[in-house]
């Protein structure tokens, strides 16, 4: 890790300007603390698995805007903003609610402590919840859970096939030889129907398994 640390600290300035340099390492410290992370609990039996996948699915989305600014993309910089979240908190406002942050992963809000919320996939699919998206989770004193967006990623929109898999019983659409799941209660608000041509929102640059559905176009 260090080796790689040095190769790259030798070589940014041939290769960015002061801007970017900027940018880079403050999204590649993560890394470092996942790391050594690591090298701590290899000797422990108990392994917190969702912190971990958490840390990873963060890690994931840090990596693929990196890569963008690499290619020297520029709408990179509100995401970057968000990704900032890794160490994700929770606290308590004067009326004892309690407000959670997390990361949306196309059906489930994770917190920063590997927590997984489910996100009411009828609010998830009005609301074309995007994997990576940002959200706050406004737990009441009632025990009432209110969902909100607050940091969307950005988008892109792609027209493919929707597709019904019989064994997992789940909907899928087919873009570019790519399938992306997609909610069971978006697909049943545009009355979707295997094979029809379906417009959905992925995120622009970086990689998903899941995909918002947008609309059905009529034939």
């Amino acid at each position: 890790m260090d080796q790689f640390s040095n190769i790259m600290t030798s070589h940014m300035t041939d290769l960015f300007d002061d801007d970017s340099i900027t940018k880079i390492n403050q999204l590649t410290p993560s890394l470092s603390t996942i790391l050594q992370e690591k090298e701590l609990t290899n000797n422990k039996t108990n392994i917190d698995t969702e912190k971990i996948k958490f840390s990873l699915f963060n890690l994931k989305n840090q990596i693929d805007q990196i890569l963008a600014l690499l290619e020297g993309k520029t709408n990179e910089s509100i995401f970057i903003e968000k990704t900032k979240i890794v160490n994700v908190s929770s606290i308590t406002d004067k009326n004892e609610q309690n407000i959670l942050e997390g990361v949306f992963d196309g059906e489930k809000m994770f917190d920063g402590d590997g927590k997984e919320y489910v996100v009411p996939p009828n609010y998830a699919s009005k609301s074309k919840l995007v994997e990576g998206d940002i959200m706050k989770l406004t737990i009441t004193n009632n025990g009432k859970f209110i969902y909100k967006q607050i940091g969307p990623i950005a988008r892109k929109r792609i027209i493919g096939i929707l597709e019904f898999d019989e064994d997992k019983q789940l909907w899928n659409v087919a873009y570019q030889g790519k399938k992306y799941k997609v909610l069971t209660a978006s697909v049943t608000f545009y009355r979707g129907k295997p094979y029809d041509e379906t417009v959905a929102l992925i995120p622009q640059d970086s990689e998903s398994n899941w995909c918002a559905m947008e609309n059905v176009i009529s034939k």
